[in-house]
């Protein structure tokens, strides 16, 4: 009973404030929620706050470690809550990223590729463009990869995101998972089951297919909801659970400190 994968109003585009997380978690029965809220924008140059609506500013992050914090040890005897956040890689940006996510009251880092060569990965227009579908995807993994092995992150978040947008099933993924996969592998990272693309594009973040190549390449997973709104808390913990089962994948990964461990995932019910 795990999500590690949730929102808040500090980023601008969630709903409801940490406390109506946890919340939502006690209600569900979860045991441990993630609070993971997207970082600071870190553009040089760009200031406090250069994505309105998008990412918390500079100067809210102190605040959220701080309240997450208090969270955690006032609901310590019924819920653990586990301070993340979920930040972007951008190239060129990685020591100032270094800097944001060494502090010690983190307990994880989810790392995600938003941006690709000037656009959101879910934004329209890049097809409208008339952007090759193949061209941006084989970038978009080629991030992917840069992204795990910078070191910076813990878990990668919904790794083949790009699919909820696009206007057709690219084939460039059937060229590039081998290499990424083992990028994946070789960088030791997590990689998260990610509901939310279930409420995108009818599919878990990443596919089945996806995720039975992680496992057989001994990458480890995780879950997380992606939540934006309390009441997507723990979504579709069922479907996922028994879909993993049936492929005999039996751990998740949770992290403490940024020390990573594995639970069992026979031990963890259904949703209550």
């Amino acid at each position: 009973m795990i999500d590690l994968h949730t929102h808040h109003d500090r980023c601008g585009h969630a709903h409801g404030d940490l406390e109506a997380y946890v919340r939502a978690a006690l209600r569900l029965g979860l045991t441990t929620l993630g609070a993971s809220d997207h970082a600071p924008l870190l553009l040089e140059g760009a200031g406090d706050e250069p994505a309105p609506g998008m990412h918390m500013p500079a100067s809210a992050f102190d605040g959220y470690l701080a309240e997450a914090a208090d969270l955690r040890a006032r609901h310590a005897d019924r819920l653990d809550v586990l301070i993340g956040v979920e930040a972007d890689h951008l190239a060129g940006r990685e020591a100032a990223y270094g800097r944001l996510l060494a502090d010690q009251r983190l307990d994880y880092v989810l790392g995600a590729v938003h941006y690709v060569d000037g656009y959101h990965v879910y934004d329209r227009a890049r097809w409208e463009a008339g952007i090759d579908v193949d061209a941006a995807y084989a970038r978009y993994l080629e991030l992917v990869r840069e992204a795990a092995g910078s070191g910076l992150f813990d878990v990668m978040a919904h790794i083949d995101a790009m699919k909820a947008r696009a206007p057709r099933p690219p084939r460039a993924p059937e060229r590039e998972w081998d290499v990424t996969v083992e990028a994946l592998r070789a960088a030791d990272v997590a990689v998260e089951v990610n509901t939310s693309g279930l409420r995108k594009c009818g599919e878990p973040f990443p596919a089945w297919g996806l995720i039975e190549r992680l496992h057989e390449a001994g990458v480890p997973l995780t879950f997380g909801s992606d939540a934006h709104d309390p009441g997507e808390v723990h979504h579709a913990w069922t479907e996922i659970r028994a879909g993993l089962l049936a492929r005999g994948i039996g751990e998740l990964a949770l992290w403490h400190g940024r020390v990573r461990s594995l639970v069992t995932l026979e031990a963890l019910p259904t949703r209550r």
